[in-house]
């Protein structure tokens, strides 16, 4: 923890060196204004402000263990430390208490060191990478600053973005089963895409393997949701059950022994709506073979993206499918999401067409489209 003063002559320029010297990222403690050093003179605005990270001991540390060992990216060690955040407010608040001031509320972060920064925080043990504040005042005006705080370079950006990429897991897929077909269930927020999903999924399996597939509705809630399935299931000839109530999702997977995969389409709700993640539960309990697939859209904002993966927690999902991979070119949130989830990739959906805009999870596409981008990636779509 980093806490700094600043004297300025009006608010704006004082929040301006806050900006320069901490970052984007930067907390503020307190204001308040000062007296006038002599008579005539102007009041002053005096800024506390800190950061809760400290890019020159991240940059040590990650080299020093670069110099002793190959990098290991634990997959529990995210687990381990979900409640970042948490542990961010209060270290924050003990540095705006030693600095006595009232406990601030914490600013909303975007920026990718720090989310590589606690990403870091959360695999390295249980150590911190800055402990501790270190108070340092400046009083001078915005014009008269010479104080510059280190800037990450692009090349160092670029490692810890691909650090974090290499963190991501891939699913492995299981093609034997020894008794009854495999079951999956595709759950997430409304518009993700879900029903074409379910489609592409189907076909894939159809067409590149070979496997007796059928398709099955949950979907009670959308106008023509059923209707879209059916059209996908008479176009390739694949038999489809249509589930309004709770007791018959096992009696129409009864009927579908004989096949090898049956893919499940559920309605999608707001992941705020807990009381609908709850139905999805009741409805998925009689029925312990079927595997929620969690699927995430590469457009949602961070926050969504985290709202939505733990209001499906109780689901106990399998892996992820992202879908609209080709609808943006900005994938730091969804690497830093996916990641922290600590849950495997298993599908892939970069286009609307059906089924050519479809690929099974590999960790050679995920390093080709997050490390290189989305024109990087589209020749390995095509010899896929």
């Amino acid at each position: 923890m980093r806490i700094k003063r600043f004297e300025a002559k009006d608010t704006q320029s004082a929040m301006a060196m806050v900006k320069r010297e901490l970052g984007e990222d930067a907390v503020i403690l307190a204001t308040r204004s000062l007296p006038p050093a002599e008579k005539g003179a102007r009041s002053r605005i005096e800024v506390m402000a800190a950061m809760d990270y400290d890019l020159d001991a991240i940059l040590v540390e990650e080299k020093s263990k670069a110099a002793l060992a190959p990098p290991a990216y634990g997959y529990q060690s995210v687990r381990r430390a979900a409640a970042s955040d948490t542990a961010r407010v209060e270290s924050i608040a003990v540095a705006a208490s030693v600095a006595g001031v009232e406990k601030p509320a914490l600013l909303e972060s975007h920026d990718l060191r720090l989310q590589f920064a606690n990403l870091m925080q959360q695999g390295g043990g249980g150590k911190t990478v800055a402990t501790g504040y270190r108070p340092e005042t400046i009083c001078l005006d915005e014009s008269k600053s010479k104080k510059r705080s280190k800037r990450a370079e692009p090349n160092e950006v670029r490692q810890w973005r691909d650090q974090i990429v290499d963190r991501i897991r891939v699913a492995k897929q299981d093609g034997d089963r020894n008794s009854g077909p495999a079951l999956i269930a595709l759950v997430g927020a409304t518009g993700v895409g879900k029903t074409t999903t379910a489609a592409k999924l189907a076909a894939w399996y159809t067409l590149r393997q070979g496997l007796r597939v059928a398709l099955l509705s949950m979907d009670c809630y959308r106008i023509g949701a059923t209707d879209q399935l059916r059209t996908y299931a008479q176009i390739m000839r694949l038999p489809c059950e249509i589930v309004l109530r709770r007791q018959d999702l096992a009696r129409a997977l009864a009927r579908l022994q004989d096949k090898d995969i049956v893919i499940i389409d559920t309605a999608g709700k707001s992941p705020y709506d807990e009381a609908h993640v709850q139905e999805l539960a009741d409805w998925f309990r009689p029925c312990p073979d079927v595997e929620p697939h969690l699927v995430l859209s590469a457009t949602s904002k961070k926050e969504d993206l985290q709202a939505i993966l733990g209001a499906y927690g109780p689901l106990s999902v399998s892996s992820l499918i992202l879908t609209k991979l080709d609808e943006t070119r900005a994938y730091a949130s969804l690497c830093q999401q996916v990641v922290a989830s600590s849950l495997p990739v298993s599908y892939l959906s970069t286009g609307q067409r059906v089924p050519e805009d479809f690929l099974v999870a590999s960790k050679e596409f995920l390093d080709t489209l997050f490390k290189q981008g989305w024109p990087a990636a589209v020749p390995y779509m095509r010899h896929y």
